[in-house]
């Protein structure tokens, strides 16, 4: 498990309250209890506020799942090397 998967997961786990343990690469957005579209703006800026990174809002909102999250945070933190 990468380190960018645990921080994601950890923020993941913060905006819904969800435990961290059952925060899977393969778990879906809208299939997380009460995900709203104000969780994915509070995820977005935890997102860049720990990693250092910008992503793009409407690359970010055709993420389905952690894992494609994790893969967009570090594809950021490559470019911005």
């Amino acid at each position: 498990m990468s380190e960018v998967f645990v921080e994601v997961a950890d923020l993941v786990g913060q905006v819904t309250d969800l435990p961290v343990e059952e925060i899977a690469a393969d778990a879906r957005f809208d299939a997380l209890a009460n995900w709203t579209s104000y969780d994915a703006l509070r995820l977005l800026t935890g997102i860049e506020q720990k990693f250092a990174v910008r992503l793009d809002l409407q690359e970010y909102f055709a993420i389905k799942d952690v894992g494609g999250l994790v893969a967009a945070v570090a594809s950021a933190q490559e470019k911005s090397g």
